[in-house]
């Protein structure tokens, strides 16, 4: 699967790709920028399930864990390595 369309998928679905907030932080393919948006879209789906599950009052825990990650990230950014770009490997003769 190409980069880009991991990508989009993963923030259509993060839950599908990723079993926890910190394996999106921890997947050396993606920028900060993809990382910060897949956790956003995770938050998200979160959320509108969260408020249409009557039963439970106050913040589940899969929230909290998701905005912990995400602001651990914004906070400190330079922590975590954007992926190395790719350089060409050299022949010996």
């Amino acid at each position: 699967m190409k980069k880009a369309k991991f990508v989009q998928d993963a923030k259509l679905d993060p839950a599908r790709y990723y079993r926890n907030p910190s394996d999106v932080i921890r997947d050396r393919r993606l920028t900060n920028t993809d990382r910060l948006e897949i956790l956003a879209a995770w938050e998200r789906d979160a959320r509108e399930r969260h408020e249409n599950d009557v039963v439970g009052s106050g913040e589940d825990e899969e929230l909290q864990r998701l905005r912990r990650v995400r602001e651990e990230l914004e906070s400190h950014p330079e922590s975590l390595s954007e992926p190395a770009p790719k350089v060409p490997r050299t022949q010996n003769a």
